[in-house]
């Protein structure tokens, strides 16, 4: 299983990549960031992951969406995708 804080780990190397992206569309930042801020909320509560299950789709969604421009992202939020997946979220 996997350890909360790894998951705390990869959130943070996937907001450095974010950081470091020249993703010059502002929304797509916003709509990261608020992905990550869910994802936090989730972990915090994870009953809360049963009730909104658009977590793990909208992360799916984001995935998609930047693999070929940006697969480093796309791999990191694979990567946190699978980890909430080892936990049940």
């Amino acid at each position: 299983m996997t350890d909360p804080k790894h998951i705390e780990e990869s959130l943070n190397r996937l907001r450095s990549e974010i950081d470091a992206l020249h993703i010059h569309d502002d929304e797509a930042r916003r709509r990261l960031a608020t992905l990550i801020r869910d994802i936090e909320q989730t972990l915090a509560d994870p009953k809360t992951a049963a009730s909104d299950g658009g977590v793990g789709e909208r992360l799916k969604a984001a995935i998609v969406n930047f693999e070929a421009s940006h697969p480093r992202l796309a791999t990191l939020m694979n990567e946190v995708m699978e980890k909430l997946g080892n936990i049940g979220i």
